[in-house]
């Protein structure tokens, strides 16, 4: 019985795998296609189409992309941070109540809230910073809600104890955050902080309302392209924008060590 139990859970391992990987197969397939139309002809496979990567036409929405992703990362870092010392270590009066207030956003379609930004700045008489500043902006509150969870999780699971040894050995509490916090702290903050690095880097629904002519992020010229063809060019475009997600996670998991966290163990 247990054998055969074994069984049906790798089958459905291996079919829940397969449900995901599957998709990506035929992108990476279609981007190899020798002709200008997509089609699946294995031995004429070619890598011709990632020579069009080079262009303005992705390297600038490409750059921005990573240059907002950047900025959000960071800065949703630092803000999750102090807010999940204060909520949750500090235990600041009415912290549960500000815990559901930054986690609200969550709850709001990101249509909604791309929409609900350009009214308010409308509203308030600031169309000029859309593009660039309205898009760092609302990735930020976008992304902000899963750092401060992360590493509020990270927190509560921290030994505290450590921190009153050090308190009681006259450390100052910079000294305690930066040399006994903070480090410990660190694969949940370092997790939450590249989830926010590829939340940003990858939407849609919030971008779409907030860019402007000349600062168009990848995404969005992706969604524009394929408006009017769909090549293998574009099936280029997005394995190679997965294959630099897949770099970032895994130079953030060598520097942050996150995937032990979530296994029990430690870096």
């Amino acid at each position: 019985m247990n054998r055969l139990l074994t069984c049906l859970f790798w089958m459905v391992i291996v079919l829940v795998l397969a449900f995901i990987a599957l998709p990506l197969l035929v992108v990476v397939a279609a981007s190899l296609s020798p002709s200008s139309t997509l089609s699946f002809r294995p031995w004429e496979w070619t890598f011709h189409s990632y020579g069009g990567l080079w262009s303005d036409r992705w390297l600038q929405p490409f750059y921005l992309s990573v240059r907002i992703a950047v900025v959000v990362a960071a800065v949703s870092g630092v803000l999750g941070v102090m807010a999940a010392y204060a909520l949750v270590y500090e235990r600041i009066p009415g912290s549960t109540a500000l815990m559901a207030g930054l986690l609200s956003p969550l709850s709001v379609p990101q249509i909604v809230k791309g929409v609900a930004i350009v009214l308010f700045l409308s509203v308030i008489g600031l169309q000029g910073i859309l593009g660039t500043p309205a898009l760092i902006a609302a990735h930020i509150v976008l992304a902000l809600p899963f750092v401060t969870r992360m590493a509020a999780t990270s927190l509560a699971n921290f030994d505290g104890s450590l921190d009153r040894a050090a308190q009681s050995l006259g450390a100052s509490r910079y000294q305690r955050l930066r040399h006994i916090v903070l480090p410990l702290i660190k694969p949940g903050v370092l997790s939450g902080v590249t989830l926010a690095f590829i939340i940003s880097f990858n939407n849609i629904p919030l971008s779409v309302f907030l860019v402007r002519p000349g600062e168009t992020t990848l995404p969005i010229a992706v969604i524009n392209y394929l408006e009017y063809s769909l090549d293998p060019v574009m099936a280029a475009v997005n394995v190679a924008s997965m294959l630099f997600i897949l770099t970032v996670i895994f130079l953030f998991e060598k520097i942050g060590g996150f995937s032990a966290q979530l296994h029990g163990g430690s870096k």
